[in-house]
């Protein structure tokens, strides 16, 4: 190979690279400023020490949830409609765990993998949205009450 070869190659090459990285920015633009805007909303009534986990999740309308620690250093959720309205928020100890709802969607069904566990609200009540890969490449998203774990709804081979 000559040496022009060579660096039309290697440029080509980063070019690419480059464009990759620019169009996975973008793409992770929208979710970084909808997280900040959560944020800055939560932060009218806490004090927001630390943002555990971070949820945009579409059940019967779409919302973004936090999991953060206040300024007492309690763990709380929040809640907030994309659409406005009231944010509604809930004490750590009132929720099944996001690895309880996993555990108790496996015991259903043996997942191929977790895709997504994401805490939400269907019909004004809180769910945690258990999305699994299955073994015949189908996904399940399982709807469990994030008080006590029971099914609400589950949606099958999609």
């Amino acid at each position: 190979m000559t040496r022009y070869m060579i660096t039309t190659l290697v440029s080509l090459a980063l070019v690419i690279c480059l464009s990759f990285l620019l169009l996975f920015s973008k793409s992770q633009a929208k979710y970084n400023q909808a997280e900040k805007e959560a944020v800055d909303l939560v932060s009218y009534d806490y004090d927001v020490k630390q943002v555990k986990n971070f949820y945009w999740s579409t059940t019967d309308a779409t919302y973004f949830s936090l999991d953060f620690i206040d300024q007492d250093l309690q763990e709380r959720y929040a809640i907030i409609p994309q659409e406005g309205g009231e944010v509604r928020y809930f004490d750590r100890e009132e929720f099944i765990t996001l690895e309880q709802a996993q555990e108790i969607a496996a015991n259903d069904y043996q997942p191929v993998k977790f895709l997504e566990t994401r805490l939400s609200l269907l019909n004004h009540e809180p769910v945690w949205e258990v999305t699994i890969k299955n073994d015949n490449n189908t996904i399940t998203y399982y709807y469990l009450n994030a008080y006590n774990g029971e099914w609400v709804k589950k949606i099958e081979n999609v």
